[in-house]
């Protein structure tokens, strides 16, 4: 049950989003919580915007800048290995990234906000689905009032294990990757085992494909380039067994392009579609390359970045200035494409367990540390 305002404790909160997480796209009921623990707050908050996003307003009515903070609140399909009491109800199902950790923070700042309302300006929260999949931001953004906001400074922040607890990291320009996921099949023609001429297998054509893959980053020199295989699969087993008298006619190669610039990354796609055609009219196959996941690398404003650095400073907090993009990626890039701001880090702590992890678990100490942050940049901009 969400408490009211003069109760709220962020950290029950957090945990209580722990124990019930949701899929990218399935977040009904984290939404709800959201909007619910909101309106605790006396706040009227927008839903339904880009699927399950929820954006909340504070309006000074005095002219002055526009600020948008940022949280996502989906989680991942892993199956959590904890024993700690608030361990996921959803099996197979938990916030490994902790995106319930980053909600807890905005909500915190939603409730310093209604108590002390900006004094200039105006204040954006945003409360973002399917970040997982890169598709939430995109698709909040195509909501017409949201889009034609005019914002001065996004900024979120998140969780990152390996990091001293509490430091803020921090990186003018791209900050995070742009990434793709990429299937590609080729669809040959099974044969006896005995009379594999009969048929057309994939097979060598496979070994080319991952060949191709993990030797493309070869041809982008200057810049950071990376190309992981996760699946290959060639054949077809019958219940889970393999037919060993049927020589293949179908395989399946799944990977994932990555590159601190978008338009490398662009130009990856471009480059492997080419050479898979190319591959599949010589060996006569027929093929089907699709994307998925698409990414824009997270871009930072060098004056956001100092502005987050000066008032991290003022808390007293450590700071470390990185100088290579984070390889993983994130869909605050959309904002961030739209608008001027910044993307940081806030250490998890040097042994924490790493996102994506069955035994992660968000630490409670970033939530104050986050959302004292964020309203610290508030109060420099509208104060």
């Amino acid at each position: 049950m969400i408490t009211p305002i003069e109760s709220f404790d962020p950290i029950s909160f957090r945990r209580y989003l722990h124990q019930y997480p949701e899929l990218s796209h399935h977040e009904r009921q984290t939404a709800d919580i959201i909007v619910q623990q909101l309106r605790q707050f006396g706040l009227s908050p927008r839903t339904d915007i880009g699927g399950h996003g929820i954006v909340v307003e504070f309006d000074s009515g005095q002219p002055g800048e526009t600020s948008l903070l940022r949280a996502d609140f989906d989680a991942l399909p892993i199956h959590e290995q904890a024993n700690h009491a608030h361990i996921s109800c959803h099996k197979g199902v938990m916030h490994a990234c902790g995106h319930d950790g980053h909600t807890a923070s905005l909500m915190m700042v939603a409730k310093r906000l209604a108590e002390h309302p900006p004094l200039s300006g105006r204040v954006l929260l945003v409360f973002q689905p399917a970040e997982e999949t890169g598709a939430g931001a995109a698709a909040m953004l195509k909501e017409p009032w949201l889009a034609n906001q005019h914002i001065d400074n996004v900024y979120a922040y998140h969780n990152l294990p390996g990091y001293p607890l509490n430091t803020v990291v921090i990186k003018p320009g791209t900050f995070a990757c742009a990434s793709t996921g990429v299937s590609i099949e080729l669809f040959g023609k099974t044969s006896h085992a005995a009379k594999p001429e009969n048929g057309i297998a994939p097979t060598l054509a496979m070994t080319e494909v991952i060949k191709l893959l993990q030797t493309l980053p070869e041809q982008f020199s200057g810049v950071f380039t990376l190309t992981t295989v996760v699946h290959a699969s060639l054949g077809e087993t019958v219940n889970g067994e393999a037919a060993f008298g049927t020589a293949p006619g179908y395989a399946k190669v799944l990977a994932t392009l990555r590159s601190e610039n978008t338009q490398t990354l662009i130009a990856m796609k471009s480059l492997i579609e080419q050479q898979i055609n190319t591959l599949c009219e010589k060996e006569n196959l027929r093929c089907e390359v699709s994307w998925q996941e698409w990414f824009n690398a997270t871009v930072n404003s060098p004056l956001h970045c100092q502005q987050v650095i000066t008032q991290a400073k003022s808390l007293g907090l450590p700071i470390e200035r990185i100088d290579e993009p984070m390889r993983w990626s994130e869909d605050m890039a959309e904002f961030l494409t739209k608008w001027p701001g910044a993307l940081f880090c806030i250490g998890s702590g040097q042994e924490h367990p790493q996102l994506h992890n069955p035994d992660y678990d968000f630490p409670d100490a970033l939530i104050a540390t986050a959302s004292q942050l964020f309203c610290a940049l508030v109060k420099g901009k509208h104060s």
